[in-house]
Order: C-alpha cells, then sequence, then structure tokens
C-alpha cells in the first residue's frame, strides 16, 4: 500500500496554534476504556473517543505508543486542506479530516468511521488505520471496553520460525488457533499440537533459522528463510494464512537443500531484501501470473523476452546464471522433453515488488513437485527470481489428508 506531499510543518506536535478550521467538531472523550499496545497498558492523557461503535485515537498519543517520532519528518499537518500525513516503516498515510478512507502508499483504503479534528485542535484518528497501514491486530471488546492493538502478522511468523532454535513453544502457543489449525506440509499430523511437538523436539538440535524475506498480502504471510540443522542447511518458503482474530489457521511450505551459488555466483538466499513500491502490488501479481501462464506453463513462451529488460535479470536458481539467455535455454531443453512445464498454478501472493508463485508441476518419472517461485518486479519487467523446487510424497506417506496445496 503507501506517498504523498503536504505543504505545512506539523505545528505544536497535531496541537494548532491558531484558529481551528470551522469544520472541527465537538467530541466527548469515552470513559473507562482500556488501551494496550503489544501487551503494554497505556497511560492516555486524552481519552479516546467511540464513533459509530468505533474507537478514535488521538493521534500524538496512538504515534507515540506506536514508535512514531513526534517531527516534522513522520508527521506533517496541512491547515488547508485538514489533513494529516504519518511517514513511517514503508508506510505514507494521509488522513483527513471528516473522510471515512485513509491514503495509504497512494490508495485509498475505506476505515471504520472518519478521521475528527476536534476544535480544540486533537487529531482523532480510527485506530483500524493501524492494521491497514502497518498490519497490526487490533482487537475491540465493546463489552469490556478494551482496545487491544498487538503484533504484526508479519512478526507473529518470525517469532514462530525462530522458536525452532530454541524449543520454547510459547509463540505458536499463543498465535496458531487451538481448533482451526491446518496443516499441509504432508510430515505433519493436522492440527496444532503437531507442530508444537515438532517445535519442542528441536530444542538442543543446534537449529538455526535465519530470515531473509517476508511479504505479507491480506491475511496471508510468506517468508522466505535459510534454515541449518547441525550444520545441514535447505533453503525454505512457509506460508501461514490468518483469521480476522489474528490467530493462524492454515499453513503450507515447500524446503530444498541448499546448493552451491549458481554460475552467476548467487546463493538460492541472498540479494534484495527491501520491499518497495507498494502501490504496485495488484499490478505486479497480474503480470507476474501471466508471466507464469506464458511462459512456465507454456501458454505462449514466444512472449518470454518482454517480460525483461533486456539481459538485466538476476538468477538465483542454483543451475542457471544471470540473464534471460539462461532462462531461454531451460526452456529450450523443455521442449526435448525436460522436467520444466508447469501443469498448475494454486497460489498469487505479492506485496510491492515482490510477487511469490505457488505451482505443481509432473516430471517425467510421473512424480508431481511444489514449486515455489519468488519474483522481483522493478519498473514493470522481471528483475530478480528465487525458487524452491520440492517433490512430493506418496500419499501413502502423508501424515495428514489436506494436501500439499
Amino acid at each position: 500500500m503507501k506517498k504523498h506531499t503536504v505543504t505545512a510543518a506539523l505545528a505544536g506536535l497535531l496541537v494548532l496554534s491558531s484558529a481551528v478550521p470551522a469544520l472541527a467538531a465537538d467530541v466527548k472523550p469515552a470513559t473507562g476504556i482500556q488501551v494496550w499496545v503489544d501487551g503494554k497498558k497505556e497511560a492516555y492523557k486524552i481519552a479516546p473517543i467511540v464513533r459509530n461503535k468505533q474507537v478514535l485515537i488521538p493521534l500524538r498519543q496512538l504515534a507515540t505508543s506506536l514508535g512514531i517520532p513526534l517531527d516534522a519528518k513522520h508527521i506533517t499537518f496541512n491547515t488547508a486542506r485538514q489533513s494529516t500525513t504519518i511517514r513511517y516503516d514503508q508506510a505514507t498515510v494521509v488522513l483527513v479530516s471528516g473522510s471515512p478512507e485513509a491514503q495509504i502508499n497512494g490508495i485509498k483504503v475505506p476505515l471504520s468511521t472518519s478521521t475528527i479534528l476536534t476544535k480544540q485542535g486533537v487529531t482523532y484518528v480510527p485506530v483500524d488505520v493501524v492494521k491497514e497501514a502497518w498490519g497490526k491486530q487490533v482487537i475491540w471488546d465493546p463489552a469490556s471496553q478494551t482496545l487491544q492493538i498487538g503484533v504484526s502478522n508479519k512478526d507473529k511468523v518470525v517469532e514462530i520460525l525462530k522458536s525452532f532454535e530454541t524449543g520454547n513453544t510459547k509463540a505458536a502457543e499463543a498465535w496458531i488457533s487451538k481448533d482451526q489449525y491446518i496443516q499441509h506440509n504432508p510430515s505433519f499430523a493436522s492440527g496444532r499440537d503437531a507442530f508444537l511437538q515438532g517445535i519442542s523436539q528441536s530444542k538442543g538440535a543446534n537449529v538455526l533459522v535465519e530470515v531473509q524475506r517476508v511479504i505479507q498480502d491480506g491475511n496471508d504471510v510468506a517468508v522466505h528463510y535459510k534454515k541449518s540443522i547441525a550444520g545441514k542447511t535447505s533453503i525454505g518458503f512457509d506460508i501461514f494464512r490468518f483469521d480476522s482474530n489474528g490467530k493462524i489457521v492454515e499453513h503450507w511450505d515447500n524446503m530444498q537443500d541448499s546448493a552451491p551459488t549458481n554460475p552467476s555466483g548467487h546463493t538460492m538466499i541472498d540479494g534484495t531484501t527491501q520491499i518497495t513500491d507498494l502501490n504496485q502490488t495488484e499490478t505486479n501479481k497480474t503480470l507476474i501470473r501471466k508471466f507464469v501462464d506464458d511462459v512456465l506453463v507454456g501458454k505462449n513462451r514466444a512472449a518470454l523476452e518482454s517480460y525483461y529488460n533486456g539481459d538485466q535479470y538476476i538468477q538465483h536458481n542454483p543451475l542457471f546464471g544471470d540473464g534471460v539467455s539462461s532462462l531461454k535455454q531451460a526452456l529450450s531443453a523443455a521442449g526435448q522433453g525436460a522436467s520444466i512445464g508447469y501443469d498448475q498454478v494454486h497460489m498469487v501472493l505479492g506485496e510491492g515488488n515482490f510477487v511469490l508463485v505457488v505451482s505443481e508441476l509432473k516430471s517425467p518419472k510421473g512424480t508431481s513437485a511444489a514449486v515455489y517461485d519468488l519474483f522481483r518486479v522493478e519498473n514493470g519487467k522481471i528483475a530478480e527470481h528465487w525458487d524452491v523446487v520440492q517433490e512430493i510424497p506418496a500419499k501413502t506417506e502423508w501424515k495428514n489428508t489436506n494436501g500439499k496445496f
């Protein structure tokens, strides 16, 4: 999501020193609302308010709770437009008083209620902007008058994966659904208990997890990482699906033994990590889905070169080097009976310049494999690629009946 230019610096940290515009509203602060952020109870000098059964918090206090610096670099206010712009953690958020939507990285996002500017010069923002802009979990319980702003789904996933280093199941117990968890790794039984057991058994096994990339697409979080067990290294992708309450309810993954550097000197995990172009997410997903259909499934392989900026292409597959010419050789071999040629695309996830595609292919031996391809898009062209391929075991070896996909 998230970019905007403002014309006036923040004055008095969001408390106007001049007359407040006529559209400013009267509000009545709520009483008894408890606000918890990342497990810590906040003591706000200015109480939140409730409008349309939704909670709004004074922006300055919310920013302090989230760790957003109260300076003109991060927060600016435009008096003429009655708008506030927040720049923090790859998100540029524009809120306009009286509007029930936010502009996040240039994309209009509906909110539960409108931003409010009071006659006293206090800007109240709907708390769901925290979820939309920064992926935080937001839970409002009107019965107990308690608002909880929690750990982002990305951070939850990283902490769960890092749990395999210690064998501590605390994070997984907190964030994996006890009753609804669906497991697609055929080596695990379905349900949370089997996953917890896997973490416990890793204690003392000299496990090291190095997370390289994390992308989020709606309720899905995908992670690209390196895992070492007693010195043996593999490269993996995990995908976790969350429900509306921030609990993990489904999981897929794919692992491949780590290989030496490819002919261009790249590993299966190194390369670009920064997420950019968040306002291009859907465009990039559409581009990559069409590329997979045209080139990897094979519907129109003549279009191959149109997806690249000349030969400016970084390849992390261990068998091939940089440049489109290397990929063309692989596809030419496919036409002569090699195993490349995808049979089905199961999932396409993206965030900004990164798009992950989950596919299935059949080898000449008649076995099936899962392929996770991660693409980086730059200026509408494919600029970088990573992949992990794992053969799917026979159904007689599966410990659950959910299937790999």
